[in-house]
């Protein structure tokens, strides 16, 4: 497998008389046997990063390394893409029109001069969980986009890469497809050890593929950790929204309580100077209930019901403080709400972002 050692990467376009980075000094390593996910916003420069690795793209500056070997450099690509033992998948899925989705999977493994019988051992099996063995006869033309994404996955995955490279690639695929193709590429990751770099503006695809993350905003690094740790201690609002749902609200700090229409609570863990701020509450880490207790929550104060609705198993509802119906808070139920009734809002305080006018973590 391979280490993917990044060090002051940079990528610049001219457009007219601008330049635009797409890549802006980014340093940052992936460990061999590792998977790592890459989010943020679209046009932020993350597609740029995913093609610079692969060589597809010739840095401006900096250099990548595959292990402790130099493949790309500035100005130059010293590795080809063919000889750097990759597999990609990428938005446009890039299928042999005039082969079957059969043959198309089985591409790289018969270039690898595989066996008949091995080869139609793994087209299969991997077909099956794809689910599209009842396609394999049909060209590209003769299927939907949908399907065609699933095939150029089967095709990367059946010929067990050194690095695998995944850009937006469950984005075509319907839900319940998606989540057998995430764990697909998750159990051949870990089983394999396979080295992986997945490209995606959805959380989901990121929290279930990648051990580790960075968040890419207009070609820069501004984050990256433990999946989970950015999610709970993002560095910005950015972040905050980019990672998962989020309600960010204006609140004032006194005397170490957070306040925000009638709602109080309790900062913890740290002290702050009295002053205005931006918190963000994830719908998770908020709850309704007409009791006075909820185990691991505090009593924030009344809340108005304003919106309930019910999408895919879970009740969807928007709430706001008695006090100011302007504040607005959405969160996720496990039962019904009538609108326009008034409950107790609890709240996990520690699980409160706190952000400055800028927008910055405080």
């Amino acid at each position: 497998m391979a280490k993917v050692i990044i060090k002051e990467l940079t990528k610049v376009f001219k457009k007219g008389k601008n330049l635009i980075y797409a890549s802006n000094k980014i340093s940052l390593e992936v460990s061999d046997g590792k998977s790592f996910g890459i989010v943020g916003p679209s046009g932020g420069g993350k597609t740029t990063l995913l093609r610079l690795i692969a060589g597809l793209e010739v840095p401006t500056d900096g250099y990548i390394y595959f292990d402790d070997k130099l493949v790309s450099a500035p100005n130059k690509i010293i590795v080809d893409p063919a000889d750097r033992g990759i597999a990609m998948v990428f938005q446009n899925w890039a299928l042999y029109p005039n082969m079957t989705i059969y043959d198309n999977i089985a591409f790289p493994l018969r270039n690898m001069k595989i066996s008949k019988e091995e080869i139609d051992k793994k087209v299969m099996e991997v077909s099956e969980i794809l689910n599209i063995k009842h396609i394999l006869d049909h060209y590209p033309r003769e299927v939907s986009g949908g399907q065609m994404q699933r095939a150029a996955l089967a095709r990367a995955l059946v010929k067990n890469p050194k690095l695998l490279l995944l850009d937006e690639p469950f984005s075509n695929l319907d839900a319940q497809i998606r989540d057998s193709a995430r764990a697909l590429v998750r159990k051949i990751q870990k089983d394999l050890k396979l080295t992986t770099i997945i490209v995606s503006h959805d959380p989901a695809d990121i929290f279930s593929i990648a051990e580790e993350a960075g968040v890419i905003v207009n070609g820069t690094l501004v984050q990256k950790g433990e999946a989970s740790e950015i999610y709970d201690n993002p560095v910005n609002i950015t972040v905050s929204r980019l990672l998962g749902d989020i309600n960010i609200i204006k609140a004032i700090i006194k005397n170490n309580i957070i306040t925000f229409g009638n709602i109080s609570i309790p900062l913890i863990n740290k002290k702050l100077e009295d002053r205005e701020v931006d918190i963000g509450i994830r719908p998770e880490d908020i709850k309704i209930s007409d009791q006075n207790e909820v185990p691991g929550f505090i009593n924030a104060g009344k809340v108005k019901i304003k919106v309930s609705s019910y999408v895919a198993g879970t009740f969807k509802v928007v709430v706001s403080p008695i006090s100011d119906e302007s504040i607005e808070l959405d969160i996720n139920t496990e039962r019904p709400a009538s609108p326009g009734t008034e409950t107790n809002l609890f709240i996990r305080p520690e699980k409160i972002k706190i952000f400055d006018e800028k927008g910055n973590k405080l």
